[in-house]
């Protein structure tokens, strides 16, 4: 269920950095499809992301002595990160469900009350997940696997930056 919660998570703040490296880049009236393109495109960026890391994962169950234990202990920091993920998640998605609504003035109060400040407030959630997984579980394994999911999640957004950069996105 962890790694369930996990990658659902991952695929969320996925979408969402894909919307936020699109916000403002166009003059569309209506957004919408564009905006559904960023966010896929975040989605499929995101498991990219989450493919590296699960074969970093399968990598350190195949050379652990004891791969049910190192399991359990994943599954541990695991839980610890999800605690932080969740919050932070469901207000994005709350966001994103009012933004549906068809108001100028809602979707305004989103972007500067809810948006900006967690856009800000990103990378900071990112380390905290990552930190309380190992603060619980201090190993190699969860340090090593923790920076790797720190490297690619906060590097997603500057990697979309530099394709649309390139043109090798719209």
């Amino acid at each position: 269920m962890i790694p369930l919660l996990l990658w659902i998570l991952a695929t969320t703040d996925a979408a969402f950095i894909g919307y936020r490296e699109a916000a403002g880049r166009s003059a569309l009236i209506n957004k919408q499809a564009y905006y559904r393109r960023a966010m896929l495109r975040g989605i499929l960026l995101g498991q990219v992301a989450v493919g590296i890391v699960g074969m970093a994962l399968t990598v350190s169950l195949l050379l652990s002595p004891e791969p049910v234990v190192l399991v359990d202990k994943l599954q541990k920091a695991g839980s610890r990160m999800v605690l932080v993920y969740l919050p932070y998640a469901l207000v994005i998605l709350l966001a994103f469900v009012l933004r549906a609504v068809p108001s100028v003035d809602l979707r305004s109060i989103t972007s500067v009350v809810i948006f900006g400040p967690f856009t800000f407030i990103r990378p900071m959630v990112v380390v905290a997940g990552v930190a309380w997984g190992f603060w619980v579980v201090p190993s190699l394994t969860t340090l090593l696997l923790g920076v790797l999911i720190l490297t690619l999640m906060l590097a997603m957004e500057w990697l979309i930056g530099r394709l649309r950069t390139a043109k090798l996105i719209s």
